[in-house]
């Protein structure tokens, strides 16, 4: 599944806009931002292994920083070398964003042993109210382990915009503060091309994905 050079020309025309003139939001637990370290990553977030060449169609294109549930900086090349399953929700959504969750959780246990390798991470749709400490919060009460689930949030709406436009996720914010979104969830080769998707909103594992999910693994 290749992105076309339509998205990433909207992708780099959000991200010189975003650099010339977004603001950064500045709420609780985001003061921090500037001056956190990037992640070292433990378990399924270690370090990858160096050198992984990035195509032109990568998601990892998309240079937008963002801030995980522990305060840690990092950008989606980070993830390079390694499998990764990604999607987008925030963090007051109570119908779609928990099946998402529970997908995830159940998707990574039908992998078997093999499954604690796969990396998963979750963007903020909301950076507005989203910050690391509720990311963190929210982490625990899904019983997320952190050495394998990882909850970020960009710094911006135009920020998040450019990454949701990357992993074709579409979303609306709502008068009454919920979101309208897709739940694509995305799995990433090594080098951040696409290698499949799953649009099915259940809690019950897709089997095709992870079957896919499992031979990128074995690679």
């Amino acid at each position: 599944m290749k992105r076309t050079a339509i998205t990433f020309a909207l992708i780099s025309a959000l991200l010189t806009f975003g650099q010339a003139g977004a603001q950064q939001h500045d709420h609780s637990g985001h003061a921090a931002h500037a001056q956190t370290a990037p992640a070292t990553g433990t378990g399924a977030w270690a370090p990858s292994a160096p050198g992984v060449a990035i195509t032109a169609n990568s998601v990892y294109q998309v240079p937008t920083p963002l801030t995980d549930a522990a305060g840690q900086r990092f950008v989606l090349k980070d993830a390079a070398g390694a499998p990764l399953l990604v999607t987008m929700f925030y963090g007051d959504c109570h119908s779609a964003c928990p099946v998402v969750i529970e997908t995830l959780k159940r998707t990574v246990g039908a992998l078997g042993p093999d499954g604690k390798r796969l990396r998963v991470l979750l963007i903020s749709l909301d950076p507005k109210r989203d910050t690391p400490k509720s990311l963190a919060m929210m982490a625990d009460m899904q019983k997320l382990d952190p050495a394998q689930f990882r909850l970020a949030v960009a710094g911006s709406d135009t920020n998040t915009r450019m990454l949701a436009a990357a992993l074709d996720i579409r979303y609306r914010p709502l008068d009454n503060g919920e979101i309208s979104h897709t739940t694509r969830i995305v799995l990433l080769n090594p080098d951040g091309s696409v290698r499949a998707d799953s649009n099915k909103l259940t809690v019950d594992p897709d089997p095709e994905f992870v079957k896919q999910i499992a031979m990128a693994l074995k690679r």
